[in-house]
Parts: C-alpha cells; sequence; structure tokens
C-alpha cells in the first residue's frame, strides 16, 4: 500500500477565491497545498485556513515575470525585480513556508547568456533565504542555461535545490533529462503532462505547456517514475494542473466542464496512481 503525502499548486486563475479552493482539494485528499504569491493576496491568511484544516504549506511560488531582468546589468532593470523577490521571502518566512520556487528565466527568444552579475542577484536571495532558514527551489522552464547557471553556482548551498517541471521538461527542454541531472538535489516538484513541442521546427512556445493531468498527454511515466525513485525523496509529491485551455488550444476543454470539485477529484485519482508506483517495488 502506498504511503506517499501528495500536493497540489493554487494558481489564481479560479472564479472563487483561492480560500475556497483550498477546501476543496483537501475535501478531495491532498495533504499540502503551494499557492502562487501576489502582492495584494492575504498570503498569511491561506496559509493560516490550509493548516486549520491540517494541511501543509509545502511551497510558495514567486512572480517569474521578471525573471530576465534579473540577468541586466543594469540597476533600473534589475532592482525592481530583486526588491520584489526580497518581498516575497519576507512574506514567506512570516508565514513559515519552508520553499520558494523561482524562474532562473523567461522568453523563447534571442536567449542570451547567463551572466555573473545575474548570479549576484540570485545570491543575495540565496543568502536571504538562508538567513531565514528557508530554500529555494529553481525550476526548469525555457532557458535551460540560466538554470544550469544557478544550480551550478550554488552546488555548495545547501538551501538551493531543483524544481522538477516535468511537462516543462518536454516542451520547453525537448525532453533532455534533467531529473536525471539534478535529481540529487530534488526539493519540489511539478508534476504535470502535455503534448510535447507542437512546431514541426522544435520551437518551443508557452502555450504547448499545457499541465495536463498525468496520463492525458505524451508523458512516459514510467520513465518518469522510475527517474523519480532514482531522485531525492520528498515527503510530498506536487502537482501544478491547469484546467483551462491556452489561447487556440482546446485539451484542457474537458476539465473546464467540471465542477471544480470533479476536476481536483479526477488530479487526485491521478497523483494517487503515480505515488503508488512510486512508493512500491516493481520487477
Amino acid at each position: 500500500m502506498w504511503k506517499q503525502k501528495l500536493g497540489i499548486s493554487l494558481g489564481n486563475h479560479y472564479d472563487i477565491p483561492t480560500v475556497e479552493v483550498v477546501d476543496i482539494v483537501h475535501s478531495v485528499g491532498f495533504d499540502a497545498v503551494s499557492p502562487e504569491w501576489e502582492d495584494c493576496d492575504d498570503l498569511a491568511a491561506l496559509a493560516e485556513y490550509a493548516r486549520s484544516l491540517g494541511m501543509a504549506v509545502q511551497s510558495v511560488h514567486a512572480p517569474y515575470g521578471g525573471a530576465a531582468k534579473m540577468w541586466s546589468e543594469d540597476p533600473a532593470v534589475y532592482t525592481p525585480v530583486l526588491d520584489e523577490l526580497t518581498r516575497v521571502l519576507d512574506d514567506c518566512h512570516a508565514i513559515g513556508a519552508p520553499v520558494v520556487v523561482m524562474h532562473a528565466w523567461i522568453g523563447f527568444d534571442n536567449i542570451p547568456a547567463p551572466t555573473q552579475c545575474g548570479i549576484d542577484h540570485y545570491r543575495i536571495l540565496v543568502d536571504r533565504a538562508r538567513a531565514y532558514g528557508m530554500k529555494i527551489a529553481f525550476e526548469n522552464t525555457e532557458g535551460e542555461d540560466h538554470l544550469f547557471a544557478l544550480l551550478d553556482a550554488f552546488a555548495d548551498c545547501d538551501n538551493v535545490g531543483y524544481c522538477w517541471d516535468s511537462g516543462h521538461e518536454m516542451c520547453y527542454n525537448h525532453s533532455m533529462d534533467l531529473l536525471g541531472m539534478y535529481g540529487s538535489r530534488l526539493i519540489m516538484t511539478h508534476v504535470n503532462d502535455n503534448l510535447g513541442i507542437s512546431r514541426f521546427d522544435g520551437r518551443t512556445f508557452w502555450t504547448d505547456d499545457l499541465h495536463l493531468l498525468p496520463y492525458d498527454g505524451v508523458g512516459d511515466w514510467d520513465y518518469n517514475i522510475a527517474r523519480l525513485k532514482k531522485s531525492a525523496a520528498l515527503e510530498y509529491l506536487n502537482f501544478e494542473l491547469l484546467n483551462a485551455s491556452k489561447p487556440d488550444r482546446h485539451e484542457n476543454d474537458a476539465y473546464a466542464a467540471m465542477t471544480l470539485t470533479e476536476y481536483f477529484t479526477a488530479a487526485y485519482m491521478r497523483a494517487c496512481r503515480i505515488a503508488y508506483r512510486l512508493t512500491r517495488s516493481e520487477k
């Protein structure tokens, strides 16, 4: 019998308040939540409510719209982003969130090489997180060279690790085995599925990042589970899913037709399916 705690990432795109979404994901069986940070949200109240239900706050996802600016040498460009991410760490420390997930890059065209000044900017955050007793998990997105630069630069920092997004690996990283590369430093997962890269020329684009339920796309879950078994063990296996379709796509339409209780129940059933296989011996 599997015994793996399961977490779910919470976005801000539902038609009801996020606190009501917490009620639903708790009712269907999830053990932890990972909300997104937004300057206007009452993160403390959300965390307090989740914990009142017996749920853990596994992580908080930092804003990523300014990730590319963190690599700039111009203080006018990177300082607002650095200040925002500093507020994220402060807020997460205040609510006792143990992990903050950050993107290393955003953007698909003309991606420049990582810069030393970018690493230095992130070092400020890493040092602040260490002082708080928190971890930063850098997630694989487009521009994996920036992920590599950060994970290599902070290889000796025990509060820096890797957030594996299974769908991003397929559609943004051309199925590069990033979990095999950084599984020993795994501290967070965003488990989801998609249909890979849709363009025949191999160009990646954000609308391929479908965040389908596992087994609804083309992901090789035998392969993924085998790699997870070789990676650092996690208390919570987290799923980052989307119930709405991307523009001009329709793969998630069936989810949108469900009630949120039906949708998160289906998500929990898929999560249990993966958790069972992850925790049992397979010959």
